[in-house]
């Protein structure tokens, strides 16, 4: 338990830090699978909306 002890506080803005770094890194990731996501959902729309228009030219 030595070691943990730091009077000047050193071990705290480490893990400040590293903490900050982290959250942005997970915040960044979440951000990009939420885009690729909406990319997908509008694809999928899209081309629902072109099958139901090919069906019903075929009727």
């Amino acid at each position: 338990m030595a070691t943990i002890q730091n009077e000047r506080g050193a071990m705290l803005v480490a893990a400040i830090i590293l903490l900050f770094f982290v959250s942005l890194f997970l915040f960044t990731l979440v951000s990009w699978h939420d885009s690729l996501q909406r990319s997908y959902d509008s694809l999928e729309t899209y081309y629902e909306n072109e099958t139901k228009k090919t069906m019903n030219r075929d009727e």
